[in-house]
């Protein structure tokens, strides 16, 4: 059955199973997380080159310093075309979980990038997307050697123990997988992040393979 991707967002209420296996192996602290990526995906096609993260977050999205527990699964497709043309409609279909969403990609408002997003959590290694039915594999960066999200947030939270903000309590939680933030040698890492009611942060950017710490905003 084909569904209309904003509608599917809109009011596919995430499982609880599913949204019980990501929190619970963080304890105590599953419920402050407000979004939680743990897979980064890249492919490119002969006419465009392509991204997708999936996790979960707040079902209203907003960095408050306060954890909604009403969550939902995500997968959010990125691709930029080879030939940029502003006056293209680019078109999506991608199957997920045995169900099938298309529908037309949003514009960026300042980069030549289009986007869509579905309410689905991905665990397989590969996604196939059809953009303008031209087949784009989007393949995980994950490795045996990359260390868990659950592993990446003890080692930061136990760096981040002693600041005011974490000892405080009130904050919320971002664990992401995210490409190299800090220059251009390419590269992921696990970022961290404790964010307060005043939008204050603390976090910690962690190499997924050695565990070092690489940087760090207290």
């Amino acid at each position: 059955m084909k569904k209309n991707c904003f509608f599917v967002i809109m009011l596919v209420t995430m499982s609880t199973f599913a949204f019980c296996a990501c929190s619970e192996p963080f304890g105590k602290y599953g419920k402050y997380i407000s979004e939680y990526r743990d897979n980064v995906y890249i492919g490119e096609s002969e006419s465009f080159s392509a991204t997708a993260v999936t996790g979960y977050r707040e079902n209203s999205f907003k960095i408050d310093g306060v954890s909604e527990q009403d969550k939902c699964n995500f997968l959010l497709v990125t691709v930029t075309p080879t030939e940029y043309d502003p006056s293209v409609a680019y078109t999506y279909s991608v199957t997920v979980n045995g169900v099938e969403y298309e529908g037309e990609f949003n514009k960026h408002p300042f980069e030549n990038t289009y986007s869509f997003e579905v309410a689905e959590y991905v665990t397989e290694s590969e996604i196939l997307v059809y953009v303008q039915q031209e087949a784009v594999t989007l393949t995980s960066i994950l490795t045996e050697e990359y260390i868990s999200a659950e592993k990446a947030f003890e080692i930061a939270r136990s760096r981040l123990a002693k600041s005011e903000l974490v000892r405080g309590g009130d904050y919320e939680i971002y664990v992401r997988l995210i490409a190299n933030p800090i220059n251009a040698s390419g590269g992921y890492f696990w970022y961290v992040a404790f964010v307060d009611t005043n939008q204050n942060t603390v976090a910690a950017l962690i190499d997924p393979a050695s565990m070092e710490i690489v940087a760090v905003r207290e």
